[in-house]
């Protein structure tokens, strides 16, 4: 059973240092740290840091991923980003059900906050939490900007805050995960219990037994995400055997990886003209066509854990956004 940290993620990269440092006080070392947050200068600035800091600081490696909102700077402040950072949220908690996931809400806007504690009433955590740092000072030298032009010793202390000068406030929330099947029924306007049919009708996603036009837009996000891929069982292997541009297919191999866990294998492909950048191939493989920094265009073949058509095609979409990213 693997311990994963999800953290949000705004202009203050200590909240992601915090929650590790407040777990492992507690016994707790994350194996897997994902930090979710926005296309925002400074988000991807703090993304930077922290991917240099945290190996470097606990020996993680490859456990480290940033994903973010693609279209969302600021904030998340459309309904077009709603929808993509729950859905980005609920894949995460979905694709590690089973393992003991600690989710922090310290990070970015309030938004982001209250989107992911929707998440993680949908499906479940082992525990919600939030961040709050008590001292003006730190607070606003903790600041990306600000902390970006320190050198490394330096930041490492304002990363790393004395424990007295934080407050923890754990969070509760009831899940809904058993409840999901019955949702999807009663939002595509088939017979369901009729506790199922009250809730969401007092939550206005259903009227006179028909989905509402959020109940849509929340049907979709489920489907969505129910069709990804469950993790593979066993640590993904990377068997390349041809040494043509060996580092560059490496190197994408293990992006992708360490990105998606529901890839067991990844293997030599060739690369084919007029391809699309991800190829599916019935029932459980991907072919990736991607583009090397030397300009040449090279291939993967992808075993994932897909047990359907729906499965397979949402690994490829998911691929694909990745690669456009």
């Amino acid at each position: 059973m693997k311990r994963v940290l999800i953290s949000t993620l705004g202009e203050s990269p200590g909240v992601v240092t915090e929650a590790i440092d407040y777990l492992k006080s507690r016994g707790i070392t994350p194996d897997k740290v994902i930090i979710l947050t926005t296309e925002d200068t400074d988000a991807q600035d703090s993304v930077y840091l922290l991917s240099d800091h945290i190996p470097k600081h606990y020996g993680m490696k490859e456990n480290l991923i940033s994903d973010f909102v693609k279209g969302a700077y600021e904030d998340i402040d459309s309904m077009e980003a709603v929808v993509r950072f729950l859905e980005l949220s609920c894949s995460w908690l979905r694709a590690y059900r089973g393992d003991e996931v600690y989710v922090s809400i310290a990070g970015g806007r309030k938004t982001m906050a209250a989107l992911m504690t929707l998440a993680v009433q949908i499906y479940g955590a082992k525990e919600l939490f939030h961040i709050i740092l008590q001292d003006e000072d730190l607070e606003s030298s903790s600041r990306i900007r600000n902390l970006k032009h320190l050198d490394p010793a330096r930041q490492a202390i304002i990363l790393h805050p004395e424990p007295s000068k934080l407050r923890y406030v754990r969070m509760p929330f009831i899940g809904l995960f058993s409840l999901i099947g019955d949702i999807v029924t009663a939002l595509k306007g088939r017979d369901a219990s009729p506790e199922v049919k009250k809730l969401l009708t007092e939550s206005d996603l259903l009227k006179n037994g028909s989905p509402t036009e959020i109940g849509k837009t929340v049907l979709r996000l489920l489907e969505s995400v129910e069709n990804t891929p469950g993790p593979c069982p066993e640590r993904a292997t990377i068997d390349l055997r041809n040494h043509h541009h060996l580092m560059e297919r490496e190197r994408m191999a293990q992006k992708l990886v360490s990105r998606f866990n529901f890839i067991c294998k990844v293997t030599d492909s060739r690369w084919k003209e007029g391809q699309p950048k991800v190829k599916e191939v019935s029932p459980n493989k991907l072919e990736v066509y991607f583009r090397s920094r030397e300009g040449f265009d090279l291939a993967l073949l992808l075993t994932t854990t897909a047990k359907s058509e729906g499965e397979l095609g949402r690994a490829g979409q998911l691929i694909r956004e990745f690669l456009e990213a």
